[in-house]
């Protein structure tokens, strides 16, 4: 992305210390690429569900939908929450602090529809309320203060929306629902605007993407909500996507209590001292390399050192699957990546959130994705949920789901698909926090086998061939293998052409779950090759005894990854049996000592693991 320098000025660091500094900003307003299409989504999944009745998620399914230790509660369909077929878009919730329900509060392309969700499995459509001066468009953004939403809309059909202000109390005493709504107050200044997000500490709402501020932080005064008044403006960094605004209570102790906004600025994170609403001074911007749409972020939790974020055509233009951004800013002037979590799919991220040391993300064709941050310090993620609710495609195409809302107490979670409705779902934390024993990994295939497979793999002793599949479980098949290295063959079969392909080998050592840790890669080719490949791979000394998995990638004329779909090649996961040749040795030799087999018999090392495997039952 171009940048253009805008000035030299002298900036006063908090401490008071002045120096010379260069303030950069990108060209402004880069459009965000969305524009919905819902082509190859595949095979539909039937909408209507049964009344009153939860459906589970049991092996890998709710009703036709995909998913993993996630229920569906209910859906309700775009044509039944007002604003006729409307797409949706945002989502964002409410809490009646006196009546205890929970609103759903979902954006659309023609104004915003609120849902009751009290009672998850029986949803009830409460009223429309049309966007400002009747615009219509893709976007629109919701977030609530004080008892109110505060809703913004953007692109040309939005010219004069500005903050569209309404009362939540008033669903209380609507005389039936499905009621046509007005807004209850309205702030012009500016137009069209992308995001909009509230520091409910401070209650200022901060405007970004408008048309006002060069697109930057266009900063309001809602402590009452009914008079929202202009508080101030930056827009030295240019146009700001979306933004995130704390009292912050991180590390950096230059920073401490005041209040700082973090924002996503299409190729930068760019961090903002925000105390001074009429004097706002710019702490840091930081690129990344592979930059293509900076998008939206969240900290992980209020201890505000740890942010994770997306870029939204990273995986469309990069050809990578869906990819988080992690980060370190306990210094605020020096964010430091720490990480980059590549998702199972190849599917678009576009907005997340976090709660209780989890990331909730929504990525369009893949739907809602839970990870843990266990290991977040050192810059990694790992899925533990999921529901999609496009069954047929996790393809890079902006269909699916928009948004999610995650922080009701019932712990219900409610989120937007684009062109079909909405759901309200509940992950199964019992399973997500007690897993079984039985570990499960990470997606992987190709996308089409036809052209090239894996013929043959042969390691040490064990040999398995096999005809063309994009993936192929073998668990069934055990490989027993000792520490140290073993003969590694690796035969491509090809039904025409024969093609260059790279491979690689991981074994899950320390039995995590993944292939994530430092030497699991096993084995690789180090380059693509339409021949058989031979070489060795190392099982280091560290890795745990016993039952793990094994996955061979096959990739046509590119470096494979443990994790993801490819255009062309194959996947095959096996189990392998790990120990050491004299650990087994020594068991075999006393097991056996009274019958005298080892002095009668000279047994090599294949025998010996075949008897040892055998007596304990492993086939």
């Amino acid at each position: 992305m171009r940048r253009t320098l805008v000035a030299c000025r002298t900036v006063t660091l908090l401490t008071g210390v002045g120096f010379i500094g260069l303030s950069f900003g990108h060209s402004a307003m880069f459009p965000d690429g969305f524009k919905f299409d819902d082509s190859n989504e595949g095979e539909k999944a039937q909408l209507l569900l049964p009344q009153q009745q939860t459906v589970r998620c049991i092996n890998g399914k709710a009703g036709d939908y995909p998913c993993n230790k996630v229920d569906l509660h209910a859906f309700l369909a775009k044509e039944n929450m007002g604003g006729g077929s409307a797409n949706l878009n945002d989502i964002w919730g409410y809490t009646d602090p006196v009546t205890g329900a929970e609103i759903a509060i979902v954006g659309r392309t023609n104004g915003t529809s609120f849902v009751d969700i009290t009672d998850p499995v029986n949803p009830v459509f409460l009223g429309f309320l049309p966007s400002h001066d009747n615009g219509s468009d893709a976007w629109r953004d919701i977030k609530t203060y004080n008892d109110h939403a505060f809703i913004v809309a953007d692109g040309s059909g939005n010219k004069t929306h500005g903050l569209q202000v309404f009362d939540l109390t008033s669903l209380r005493y609507l005389p039936s629902p499905g009621q046509t709504l007005n807004e209850t107050a309205h702030l012009g200044g500016f137009g069209n605007a992308h995001n909009i997000a509230i520091n409910e500490d401070t209650g200022y709402a901060y405007i970004v993407g408008s048309n006002q501020c060069s697109g930057g932080l266009y900063m309001v005064n809602i402590s009452n909500p009914v008079k929202p008044r202009y508080a101030g403006c930056f827009s030295s960094d240019g146009y700001t996507h979306d933004t995130q605004c704390v009292i912050y209570k991180g590390q950096d102790a230059r920073y401490y209590g005041r209040e700082v906004c973090v924002g996503y600025n299409e190729d930068t994170i760019t961090i903002v001292d925000v105390t001074n609403k009429s004097n706002p001074v710019q702490v840091s911007r930081t690129p990344y390399q592979g930059a293509q749409y900076t998008h939206q972020g969240w900290f992980l939790n209020d201890s505000h050192n740890i942010l994770i974020m997306n870029d939204e055509l990273d995986e469309s233009r990069n050809g990578i699957n869906t990819t988080s951004y992690i980060y370190d800013v306990s210094l605020l002037d020096n964010p430091v990546e720490l990480g980059r979590y590549v998702g199972p799919t190849s599917a678009i991220d576009h907005n997340l959130y976090t709660h209780n040391n989890f990331v909730f993300e929504t990525n369009y064709r893949a739907g809602l994705r839970i990870l843990s941050t266990k290991n977040i310090t050192s810059g990694k993620l790992k899925e533990e949920a999921y529901f999609d609710t496009i069954p047929g495609s996790n393809s890079a195409q902006f269909s699916g789901t928009w948004s999610n809302y995650i922080y009701f107490a019932s712990g219900n979670i409610v989120m937007s698909d684009i062109g079909y409705g909405l759901f309200v779902v509940q992950p199964d934390w019992d399973a997500i926090n007690n897993p079984d024993p039985t570990v499960e990994y990470c997606e992987a295939s190709g996308n089409n086998a036809s052209e090239e497979w894996v013929s043959s793999v042969k390691i040490a002793s064990f040999t398995n061939s096999s005809d063309s599949k994009r993936y192929s479980d073998f668990t069934n098949k055990v490989i027993n293998l000792e520490k140290g290295k073993s003969a590694v063959e690796l035969t491509p079969d090809f039904s025409g052409i024969r093609y260059n392909e790279y491979w690689k080998i991981w074994i899950d050592l320390n039995k995590d779950g993944d292939f994530e840790d430092t030497g699991e890669q096993v084995f690789s080719s180090n380059h693509a090759t339409s021949s058989t490949v031979k070489g060795e791979l190392m099982i280091p000394d560290s890795a745990k005894s016993g039952k793990t998995r094994l996955r061979v990638v096959m990739r046509y004329n590119a470096v494979p990854n443990a994790c993801g779909s490819f255009n062309y090649g194959e996947v095959e996961d096996y189990t392998v049996n790990i120990s050491s040749g004299s650990e087994l040795a020594n068991k075999l030799s006393n097991t056996h000592a009274s019958e005298k087999m080892v002095k009668a018999t000279k047994i090599t090392q294949d025998q010996l693991q075949q008897k040892y495997f055998a007596q304990l039952n492993f086939k």
